[in-house]
């Protein structure tokens, strides 16, 4: 396979993927798609030197992970996009959009609380699908520290979560 088709097959399974996480990363939906250009430009540079790689999802994860921090450092502002929720109660009735945009804020808030070395792989599992090991892969680190990761990123969530609802009902009564 040549180095141009071996990208393009990468470019094309993966380049929605990688924009789509990089933007949650951001909130920035301009800001992602440039970091999923430079993502791919370090990709296809560390092919050009002959690299070969054996879990390319994960690898592209971990560059795109990385060009986010290097975004994040520079910047020195992070910024989250919120979950949309999973569990959606069967109801007949639509949802208000204010209660909608409240529940995002509270989330936002939750999410923002949350440390970077939780949120990255509470995104990564939840919002693109990989699995441990690949975020593993992508992060450098044990599939058990990730796991251990998971499960506190989780529990730290709930916590901000359930706070920022306590102080949204105590605003609601003022």
């Amino acid at each position: 396979m040549t180095l141009h088709s071996e990208f393009e097959a990468l470019l094309h399974s993966y380049q929605h993927s990688i924009a789509a996480y990089l933007c949650n990363l951001l909130d920035d939906e301009e800001r992602g798609q440039e970091l999923a250009q430079e993502t791919f430009l370090r990709a296809y540079r560390a092919l050009a030197r002959g690299l070969r790689v054996d879990h390319p999802k994960a690898w592209l994860f971990r560059i795109a992970t990385n060009v986010a921090k290097d975004e994040f450092r520079r910047a020195r502002l992070i910024k989250w996009l919120p979950f949309q929720s999973v569990e959606h109660e069967p109801t007949l009735q639509v949802p208000d959009a204010a209660d909608c945009v409240a529940d995002q804020l509270l989330v936002r808030s939750a999410l923002a609380q949350l440390s970077p070395d939780y949120r990255v792989p509470l995104l990564l599992h939840l919002g693109e699908g990989l699995s441990t090991n690949e975020i593993a892969e992508v992060l450098n680190i044990s599939q058990g520290a990730v796991k251990m990761r998971l499960c506190r990123a989780r529990e730290q969530f709930r916590r901000a979560l359930q706070n920022g609802a306590g102080s949204s009902a105590e605003d609601e009564r003022r």
